[in-house]
């Protein structure tokens, strides 16, 4: 998951924000400005904005209004020190989806978080189903007939995007813009690995189908009726 942090407001004092949210599977890009941050989201598609509700020059809930009055829909949660009703109720009226109450429980942050990408998905449990295949955006888990499907992180983020956007056929230039920042951002082939790969696992459950193949496009996902293991391949992960 990419999400986009604007400002630089400490969210929790016991935890060092970016290196938990990074083992949890989700990654920043940074701006400083509500300036810089509008740039952002009309260029990218993040999952989420976390924006500081005192940025340089300007209140975070304005800048909020401004995006949604210029059509942004990225799904924002507003960080704020000042936990009086009416700075949050104004923050929501303005368009946020959320106001979270710093210093915060960074556990908490991240519930509220997955909570805010899976509604704006559509989605209201924390577990996604495909036919008999499941995904947990908490447990960040695969679970194939009742059996866990055990996936490396990038595989895992793969399918993370193709439950969240059900039915939406997905290049690979927004695979890499979910699994990667842009420093570190491979080549649109490193796709094509990554879900070989994962094929590979899905086919010894008996649900290589999941992740198909619009061709000359990109990938969709496919909901499989029932497992029917291959014969000819041990159930391992």
């Amino acid at each position: 998951m990419l999400i986009l942090r604007v400002g630089l407001a400490v969210v929790s004092h016991r935890d060092n924000e970016a290196k938990v949210l990074h083992q949890h599977g989700i990654k920043m890009e940074q701006a400083l400005s509500g300036h810089e941050a509008l740039d952002f989201m009309r260029l990218y598609d993040f999952e989420l904005v976390l924006m500081d509700a005192a940025l340089p020059g300007q209140r975070g809930e304005d800048v909020v209004r401004q995006a949604r009055a210029a059509g942004l829909t990225t799904p924002l949660i507003l960080l704020t020190a000042d936990s009086a009703p009416a700075g949050r109720t104004k923050a929501l009226d303005q368009g946020a989806d959320d106001v979270v109450t710093t210093p915060c429980d960074i556990e908490e942050l991240l519930a509220r978080i997955r909570a805010v990408v899976r509604r704006s998905a559509g989605h209201a449990r924390s577990v996604i189903q495909a036919g008999c295949v499941e995904l947990s955006l908490d447990k960040r888990e695969v679970v194939v007939g009742g059996k866990k499907l055990r996936v490396s992180p990038r595989e895992y983020g793969v399918l993370e995007l193709l439950f969240l956007k059900q039915g939406t056929v997905l290049n690979k230039a927004a695979f890499l813009h979910h699994l990667y920042t842009g420093a570190d951002e491979p080549e649109l082939k490193a796709v094509d690995v990554i879900v070989c790969r994962l094929r590979k696992k899905l086919e010894r459950h008996g649900v290589g189908s999941l992740v198909d193949t619009v061709r000359g496009v990109g990938y969709i996902l496919r909901a499989p009726v029932a497992p029917g293991p291959n014969p000819e391949l041990p159930l391992v992960a």
